[in-house]
């Protein structure tokens, strides 16, 4: 169970942070992401350095670091991870009702029951964003900051992030992608307007962010700094999956 609730957890989160990210259009970001260590659920993380590289399309994406791939197809509704130091790949069903049932249908009682409570917990979701009067330059760009906190069933998280409108952002697509997301998370649709509202508040591309996480009675914290963005087509490789790699189910 361990396992499954950590991917879940881990897409349930790429779902909700990129909601702002998906207004972008058919583009490509470099990023750089620091991860602080930490001992969570027995094991010890160190600290971390990567590059993070992501493709943005009108219908699907793919972001990828040194360690996994992952793609999401919005015409599939089908989400892949390739994880490059197990060499597997698992696909899922973006549609968490449909992942719920699949997975209670083959489990025994008392881990059926654990499962959706877990999922319960984590559909409890509560967002805020705060603008603020602070401006700086970062790199090229002139950036706005904003506070947004996030309150779950699995803990709170709050980033500081500088935005800077300097980047066209492609609009249109937003409501495309927003809907998309709503279909695959049940229990979000009584507070999606509001999640949506507050994602809103931030205005422009997301150009340094530092988060800090309390889950499971730890403290994590990250951050990411936008290196390249540029828009133009993606290559057909860029959503492919790695050969060689073993088929592994969810």
């Amino acid at each position: 169970m361990t396992k499954r609730k950590l991917y879940l957890f881990i897409f349930f989160l790429i779902s909700l942070t990129m909601l702002s990210s998906f207004s972008y259009g058919d583009i490509y970001i470099r990023q750089k992401k620091h991860v602080d260590g930490v001992t969570i659920m027995g094991r010890t993380q160190p600290s971390r350095d990567f590059i993070v590289q992501t493709w943005l399309t009108p219908d699907k994406v793919a972001i990828e670091d040194a360690k996994s791939k992952t793609v999401i197809e919005f015409d599939k509704n089908i989400i892949t991870i390739a994880d490059h130091n197990e060499k597997t790949i698992m696909r899922m069903p973006m549609n968490f009702s449909e992942i719920t049932d699949q997975k209670s249908s083959d489990m025994s009682k008392e881990d059926s029951e654990e499962f959706k409570k877990f999922m319960d917990t984590m559909m409890k979701i509560n967002v805020s964003v705060t603008k603020t009067n602070e401006k700086k330059k970062i790199g090229r760009w002139n950036c706005t900051k904003y506070i947004q906190v996030m309150n779950t069933g699995m803990g709170e998280f709050k980033s500081v992030i500088w935005a800077t409108e300097d980047i066209d952002v492609d609009r249109e697509l937003y409501t495309k992608y927003i809907s998309a997301i709503k279909g695959t998370m049940p229990g979000m649709n009584e507070n999606m307007k509001e999640i949506i509202k507050e994602t809103r508040k931030i205005k422009g591309m997301e150009v340094y962010s530092e988060q800090t996480t309390e889950m499971m009675g730890q403290t994590m914290r990250s951050s990411t700094e936008l290196l390249e963005y540029k828009k133009g087509r993606a290559p057909a490789s860029a959503f492919d999956m790695p050969t060689g790699y073993k088929n592994v189910e969810f």
